[in-house]
């Protein structure tokens, strides 16, 4: 298990990403089977300013990769968001596991 958190050089507290790894260590406790997990912090020049703040995590699980990212005025509540919305990917696709597959295949000697 891998996890790599990336943040800007200045303006965010070491709370800050305190919170955040706490946070992504639970997510990585709480569904073993995650295998690489990414966090991207970053201040987003291009838009206003009231909601520039963005946290992306990129994560891998399966094979599977999935991507969530959240955008707020404050890092702490972006990284929240971005987590919640992952956990909620992460129990759709423990879900679809238990599924039966689409289509039945069948093996034909010749």
């Amino acid at each position: 298990m891998t996890i790599d958190i990336h943040t800007p050089h200045e303006g965010l507290e070491d709370k800050v990403i305190q919170h955040a790894k706490k946070a992504l260590i639970r997510l990585s406790k709480q569904y073993k089977t995650i295998s690489r997990l990414e966090c991207v912090m970053r201040q987003d020049q291009s838009i206003n300013m009231a909601d520039n703040k963005v946290c992306e995590i990129k994560l891998s699980v399966y094979g599977e990769n999935l991507f969530t990212h959240s955008r707020t005025g404050k890092y702490e509540t972006a990284v929240t968001e971005a987590i919640e919305h992952m956990k909620s990917q992460l129990e759709l696709l423990a879900s679809r596991q238990n599924d039966l597959p689409d289509k039945v295949t069948t093996t034909v000697k010749v």
